[in-house]
């Protein structure tokens, strides 16, 4: 009988057996994966190990070449299907994390079959630089982006990258900042707590989900933003400002929803109360910076990643110049 070999990595270490090998098995075999592991169809070092078996680095997993021949991992004959990212998307790729420019009206996340989402394209460049150390490893964005948003977003390279960050963004060692268009000049610095929930109409839902501000829904959570004024300008006839928004909480819509119940909702954002405009981008977020409290894999404190073509036209339409530093 005819083995394929698999050999783990740092990333695999600790998971179970079982978990490993159903991503590397057939979707039609999976039922047999059990019956393959006590019939020795399924080793490790050459050795029967039960479905519970924590992998250590540098196993060998051996299974019967007809149960796993359709999930070779980095199959050369997928190879021309995968390309790697835009060099223009990329902020700075290191060995544990990746920082891109996220474009307008591109999904982080599918929500529908076929459907073209960042997280996809992230992957099959993963696979493309051949950087795949791992068996059950895959890569994955660390935060949200709203499809309309634009800018700055992580996506872990390894499991080591992964940990770190989330655990950073979980005790607020990360701060956010964004930069929106809104309508209306905000005339001072103000900090923002408000409670979110999502429209009890949507909850049903698959598709696009709104949100409601100083909602009493049992399901509401808080939200802290604070908004920094940054200029002053006319778009259109439309009184607007170009605002700095730091949060230390990442709900569903938070910016859009918390300056809009203020009474700036976000230039074209007429989900959230805003009029109409004629643009190639129809809401004006972006996600500038992210800055580290302490050092993380030697990245630099901050990574800043300015405002694309679209939103700098628009800015110099209203008569605003982008600041150099903000």
């Amino acid at each position: 009988m005819e083995f394929i070999r698999f050999k783990t990595g740092k990333d695999d270490e600790g998971r179970r057996l079982d978990r490993i090998a159903k991503k590397l098995l057939s979707e039609e075999n999976l039922s047999q994966l059990y019956k393959a592991l006590r019939n020795g169809l399924i080793k490790v070092n050459e050795k029967k190990q039960k479905g519970e078996y924590r992998i250590q680095k540098g196993d060998e997993i051996k299974i019967a070449s007809f149960l796993a021949e359709n999930a070779v991992p980095a199959d050369k004959k997928n190879q021309e299907k995968i390309t790697p990212l835009p060099e223009e998307w990329i902020v700075i790729r290191t060995q544990e994390l990746l920082f891109l420019n996220k474009p307008y009206d591109l999904p982080v996340q599918k929500s529908k079959a076929g459907e073209r989402a960042l997280n996809v394209l992230v992957q099959e460049d993963y696979d493309f630089q051949n950087i795949r150390k791992s068996l059950s490893f895959r890569t994955g964005p660390l935060h949200r982006l709203d499809r309309r948003t634009t800018g700055l977003i992580a996506f872990s390279q390894n499991l080591e990258g992964a940990q770190a960050f989330s655990k950073a963004i979980q005790e607020h060692r990360i701060k956010k900042t964004y930069l929106a268009i809104v309508e209306g000049a905000l005339e001072q610095t103000e900090t923002w707590t408000e409670k979110i929930s999502r429209n009890e109409k949507d909850l049903n839902s698959s598709k696009f989900h709104t949100v409601s501000v100083d909602s009493d829904s049992k399901n509401s959570k808080e939200s802290n933003t604070t908004a920094i004024p940054i200029a002053y300008g006319k778009y259109k006839g439309i009184q607007v400002s170009l605002v700095k928004f730091i949060i230390s909480t990442g709900r569903t819509h938070q910016i859009r929803a918390t300056s809009a119940y203020h009474s700036h909702p976000l230039l074209g954002d007429t989900v959230y109360g805003a009029r109409q405009i004629s643009e190639k981008q129809n809401l004006f977020l972006h996600s500038y910076s992210l800055e580290f409290q302490e050092n993380l894999f030697s990245l630099p404190k901050k990574i800043v990643c300015p405002p694309g073509e679209n939103f700098v036209s628009v800015l110099k339409s209203a008569l605003i110049n982008l600041p150099c530093e903000l």
